[in-house]
């Protein structure tokens, strides 16, 4: 069953046979922030399918992805028999702590954009792409969006492009699909530049970061086509002197992440010892909502740079703001071997 009144398409019959499997009288609803408006709605709508007595719970601190479902707090306070996740496919184990397991029955709901391609965005994302000489186009995008791309491609071929779409690797991540801290389905194909479908610009820099390929994103929100390619190119130019300027570093912050999803042990431990190797000194800071102000918060004299080992969108979020270098993990490997090449993003 569809809710009818929400752009996105978010099939809760999957939870509501979840719900009867599990016997769950008390469950928790998350969604990203961009949802969270219906998130009423998508209450309701749930419960009207689930019979007897159902305790729902709408979460609303941010999650960001699906290593943010901070099912440990959830289950020490709340106690749900289980979390149904909208819209996130699971999180890639290898890139999280393989020893950590859900106390809680998790469900992840798809919600697909109901948004279609804006008129005129092929032709003129075809336009720029064949100014940098690409024929060969990869075509990806986020979870929202994946029931788009094979439209996309097929436009993309009349125009006399040969399109690509990265094949998936289930159930985390569907064909065409990308998120912001891996890019691997993208790299592994044979494409001379790339079109992401989708929203915002987390995505498509840190594809352009991590293929140094001409990246076009076709914005179904804005109804806009934007070459990114020149902003990624700053971007790079930016990370590379942040890498520089902790060649010297001799004391650095590791930042830990305690959420479920982004607690990196064997991340940090490899980390350790390339600065113990080196003869420098280091002190672990955990955190669980990172932010710049929570960074500004525990710097002082004796720290030179910063690792986040969580997620990379801090550092490139916030990159114009830190007044020390605040590298990605890849990055952090990059400046201890004295290293500008090749560039490592994000791990």
């Amino acid at each position: 069953m569809l809710c009818a009144d929400i752009p996105y398409e978010i099939d809760l019959e999957a939870a509501r046979e979840a719900i009867v499997k599990a016997g769950a009288v008390r469950v928790v609803v998350q969604l990203p922030d961009g949802l969270k408006k219906y998130g009423v709605s998508i209450v309701n709508c749930l419960k009207s399918l689930t019979p007897g007595s159902l305790e729902v719970y709408l979460h609303a601190d941010p999650v960001y992805g699906s290593c943010d479902i901070q099912y440990g707090q959830l289950a020490s306070s709340v106690k749900p028999q289980l979390i149904i996740h909208v819209g996130h496919s699971p999180y890639p184990v290898e890139l999280a702590d393989p020893g950590l397991e859900s106390p809680v029955n998790i469900v992840y709901v798809p919600a697909l954009s109901k948004l279609d391609i804006p008129e005129g965005s092929v032709e003129s994302s075809i336009e720029v792409l064949r100014g940098y000489g690409v024929r060969r186009v990869g075509v990806v995008t986020t979870a929202q969006h994946t029931h788009r791309v094979k439209a996309l491609a097929e436009a993309l071929r009349e125009g006399g492009l040969e399109p690509v779409i990265p094949r998936g690797f289930p159930p985390y991540f569907l064909d065409g699909q990308v998120l912001g801290c891996d890019y691997r389905l993208a790299k592994h194909v044979k494409a001379e530049g790339f079109i992401y479908f989708g929203g915002g610009v987390f995505h498509p820099l840190g594809l352009y970061l991590a293929t140094f390929k001409p990246i076009v994103k076709i914005d179904p929100y804005e109804g806009k086509t934007i070459d990114l390619t020149g902003l990624g190119e700053r971007v790079y130019r930016v990370r590379l002197f942040k890498v520089s300027e902790a060649m010297n570093a001799d004391k650095w912050a590791l930042i830990v992440g305690v959420k479920t999803g982004q607690y990196r042990p064997w991340l940090v431990e490899r980390l350790r010892r390339e600065i113990e190797a080196r003869g420098r000194n280091y002190v672990l800071i955990a955190s669980e909502n990172l932010t710049l102000q929570n960074i500004i918060a525990v710097d002082n004299e004796w720290i030179q740079a910063f690792t986040v080992t969580s997620c990379p969108r801090i550092p490139t979020d916030d990159l114009w703001e830190y007044h020390k270098p605040v590298l990605t993990p890849g990055e952090t490997i990059m400046a201890l071997r004295g290293e500008l090449e090749p560039y490592r993003f994000p791990w």
